[in-house]
């Protein structure tokens, strides 16, 4: 290889720069695109690695029903080569002076397990102080560093206090909690924690530990999520279970020794009062068998439940490894299309090339050069522009879009940001189908070519023979086309390659843009149909039993009260193999007939409307999905920390925010063995205002009884903050699908005028003004970038079901449909972009100089 060889390499790069940049392009968005999207499941992946292991978040919990004591800490300090361990006291309130529920908690002396993150101020440091959730900021933003925080629950839970008024002095996040809205569920108020408050310890008067966190050191270094992790929790939790089952037994005695001790002081009265009176009389009888029931109490104390759980109990856990699994889901995709497009267009781009060069081929090869070295020339500048385009694309892509993407869910999750890291197995894949795209695609045109004589090489390749087209046989349309149609519907399908790449171009890139936007649209939708056509209340009263005549009072006479739905309302969680535990709100109203005024239940394919019967439950759209379950399947239902019971399904109902249970009186004392406890109103409301509900609220929180009152126009706006954030990745998906567009419109039309320079040269001696030549050109780009248009809309709406199906998370559904107006923006972006690319040519077509380009190459 000479150094003239080169500068002919270099001198080519120099005559071709739209061509050399349109392929580098091309390249840099195909690898931006999947580098970068390919590397932020992982990247997310490790974010979440790192600070599970820097906040030391435990691997396990034990749990009891008679709550945890020293002896069952002594069976854990009995391993402690193997396992870390706190035990946590904590109680649950619903604040009646600020309609939350709290969960309140005493700091651990050490924090060797999920140490928590500052995020202003300081931890507590006198027993007058309290550090908040971060999350209670963003539902009572008048809550700053200094305030004073009264605790002011019902008077049972007052008195489980030693101190119930505190300065605020810190704002804290928690590993144990990982989403920042989701705290959980409870058995106070409405059933779900609104965020948590921690306190000195001492600050509670319990004697138990509500909890005990567990870390296993077997699982330090094992990444999260993986199978060895999944394995070797497995292992653990069995471990567990085996050191705590005689704690059972031993439990149940200590209680029921604690219970006989308090009984003592009574039995010795009784034994008094036999001795001062007569055998037989009636307070001796009484007392006696006051003492007989006590004792038969004492007997029964059941033995507690132990309870285990995993990180999987953490709220966010599972579901922040389910929404970094989507993006891997997606980053086979999206970058698939952008690979395939770039493909085509390179392989078009690298035929004109050898077809423009056939004469220099043929002269180099007259004067001996091998076919290998007359090749190289197009290999080098393939590969020198798939190797910038690459190294551009991995720069851009690997530090851009996970950190833009990750921002996105970044308002879902309590997680730092992101660290890139490169992918080095990810970014050789993309060097590797970066030059097949160039340099095997000059490849495939070359093999015939270089076989060629010399002679027949310095000649002009001979035109392709023109064909009759099916059009022309249709006489009557045919005759009544003027010439210059004629010649436009002759080109188009006589160059059937060109029209074949630029319809498939223009097709994939049409059909990312409906994606963008259709995403928009599944999203936006989501307000609209479940708040104005599915939830017709306007808020959720919760009480602490059944419905009181004065309780009822105090709602009807409200001056925003309109009418209202008794039910049941609790928490309940839905648990089966291979899916993460979901959490569903139980409903079960006194009236069923009535519901249908509060809540619409229908099919969402049908939209036939569907009745609460004694034959099943009717469940969510999503929640069925995730259970894969089907109208007559059942599903394991656990309320509270009962045992789970099968739910049949009657109905599956269309659902797009959280899950739901709905169930019938009668069907609910079958299968939970019980009547229910109608302890919730859904509220309808005369009108509206912020300021007028919240007075509703505060009003019947004043009320004995009343727990909670959650309003759901405060739901709307919490719920759909996260919503908003994921239209950046909407804007993503629009704005690489715009630049690729725009990339492969200007090569395949660049390509077109190269390929027809004589022709566009002849028009122009013939006559033709600048307008008119453009026209020419511009006629057949419009009806490809139509075709294109037309079938980007059935591939578009077919990768929009896909995406829709890896992008949700488990407690929120997309709704499927894309507005018409949807297909409207993105065809004419598409056109527009077309537009454009022929304004570009225009200026070009203006300056064709005609002696050169009408000149014989004979």
């Amino acid at each position: 290889m000479t150094t003239s060889y080169f500068k002919l390499i270099l001198r080519e790069i120099g005559h071709s720069k739209a061509r050399f940049l349109s392929i580098m392009l091309i390249i840099f968005l195909g690898v931006a695109f999947y580098t970068g999207i390919r590397a932020t499941g992982p990247d997310m992946l490790q974010a979440a690695t790192d600070y599970y292991a820097h906040q030391r978040l435990a691997t396990n919990s034990v749990q009891s029903t008679a709550g945890l004591t020293k002896q069952d800490l002594a069976i854990l300090h009995q391993h402690r080569q193997q396992v870390t361990y706190q035990a946590v006291k904590s109680i649950d309130i619903n604040q009646l002076n600020n309609n939350r529920v709290v969960r309140v908690a005493e700091i651990p002396a050490t924090q060797c397990l999920n140490r928590l993150t500052v995020v202003s101020g300081h931890l507590p440091r006198q027993a007058n102080e309290i550090v908040l959730d971060q999350q209670a900021r963003t539902l009572q933003p008048k809550l700053k560093l200094g305030d004073t925080y009264r605790i002011a629950t019902t008077t049972k839970l007052n008195q489980q206090f030693h101190r119930r008024t505190f300065k605020i002095v810190g704002f804290v996040n928690s590993p144990r909690y990982i989403e920042t809205t989701d705290r959980g569920v409870t058995t106070v108020g409405k059933g779900t924690l609104d965020y948590f408050a921690l306190v000195k310890p001492g600050t509670l008067k319990q004697t138990v530990a509500s909890r005990i966190d567990v870390g296993f050191k077997n699982l330090n270094g094992v990444t999260p999520y993986t199978a060895k992790y999944r394995r070797l929790n497995r292992e653990n939790t069995t471990q567990l279970k085996t050191w705590f089952r005689p704690q059972a037994a031993k439990r149940q005695a200590q209680l029921q020794r604690q219970a006989q001790a308090k009984l003592a002081p009574r039995i010795a009265h009784v034994n008094q009062l036999n001795q001062q009176l007569p055998a037989g009389a009636a307070p001796v009888k009484a007392a006696q068998q006051q003492i007989a029931r006590a004792q038969a109490q004492i007997t029964a104390i059941p033995r507690p439940t132990y309870l285990y759980t995993g990180r999987a109990a953490n709220p966010g856990y599972s579901e922040y490894h389910e929404n970094t699994q989507r993006v891997v889901a997606l980053s086979t995709v999206f970058p698939l299309f952008f690979i395939a497009i770039a493909a085509l267009i390179c392989l078009t781009t690298m035929t004109r090339m050898v077809t423009e060069l056939r004469i220099q081929m043929g002269t180099l090869k007259a004067l001996g050069y091998s076919n290998a070295a007359i090749g190289s020339e197009f290999m080098w500048y393939g590969g020198l522009a798939s190797l910038l385009g690459t190294l551009l694309g991995v720069g851009f892509g690997v530090n851009f879009f996970p950190r833009f993407i990750a921002q996105a869910y970044g308002s879902m999750y309590n997680l730092p940001a992101i660290n890139v890291q490169y992918l080095w197995a990810d970014i050789l894949i993309a060097l590797v189908i970066a030059l097949i795209c160039t340099m095997g695609s000059a490849f495939v045109v070359l093999r015939v070519d270089l076989h060629s004589l010399p002679a027949t090489l310095m000649l002009p390749k001979a035109p392709k023979a023109g064909q009759t087209l099916l059009l022309e046989r249709w006489h009557g349309l045919w005759k009544r086309l003027n010439f210059t149609h004629k010649v436009t519907l002759r080109n188009l399908f006589r160059y059937k390659q060109r029209l074949l790449m630029t319809v498939l171009g223009i097709a994939g890139c049409m059909a990312m843009m409906i994606t963008g936007f259709g995403l928009k649209d599944s999203i936006g939708d989501i307000s609209t149909k479940q708040f104005n056509q599915l939830w017709h209340y306007d808020a959720i009263v919760v009480r602490n039993g059944s419905q009181t005549t004065a309780q009822r009072q105090a709602l009807h006479h409200d001056s925003l009260y309109r009418r209202d739905l008794v039910l049941k309302q609790s928490q309940v969680t839905v648990q089966k193999a291979g899916m993460a535990n979901q959490t569903a709100t139980l409903g079960v109203p006194q009236h069923p007939q009535q519901l249908t005024k509060f809540v619409v239940l229908r099919d969402r394919q049908t939209q036939r409307a569907q009745h609460l019967t004694t034959n099943g439950a009717i469940i969510d759209e999503k929640l069925a999905k995730l259970a894969d379950v089907k109208v007559g399947d059942t599903l394991p239902v656990k309320l509270g920390n009962r045992t789970a019971v099968n739910v049949k399904v009657a109905a599956i109902s269309e659902n797009y925010v959280g899950h739901f249970v709905y169930l019938a009186p009668a069907y609910y004392q079958q299968v939970f063995n019980h009547r229910p406890t109608y302890n919730g109103n859904l509220v309808q409301f005369t009108k509206h205002g912020q300021r007028a509900e919240n007075a509703f609220a505060n009003n019947l929180l004043k009320h004995r009884g009343i727990l909670n009152v959650t309003l759901l126009s405060t739901e709307k706006k919490t719920n759909f903050q996260m919503l908003d954030s994921m239209n950046l990745v909407v804007l993503i998906f629009v704005i690489a699908a715009g630049a690729l567009a725009l990339v492969v419109l200007y090569n395949l039309t660049n390509i077109n005028v190269a390929e027809r320079i004589r022709e566009l040269s002849t028009i122009k001696v013939l006559g033709f003004y600048d307008g008119e030549v453009t026209m020419y050109i511009f006629r057949e780009n419009l009806i490809l970038t139509l075709l294109g248009i037309f079938f980007g809309c059935f591939l578009g709406n077919w990768l929009h079901r896909y995406i829709l199906t890896t992008a949700e998370t488990n407690n929120l559904m997309f709704s499927p449909g894309i507005h018409p107006v949807s297909y409207v923006y993105a065809a004419l972006l598409t056109l527009a972009f077309s537009l454009l690319v022929m304004g570009i040519m225009h200026l070009k077509l203006k300056h064709i100089n005609m002696l050169d380009a009408l000149q014989s190459v004979d």
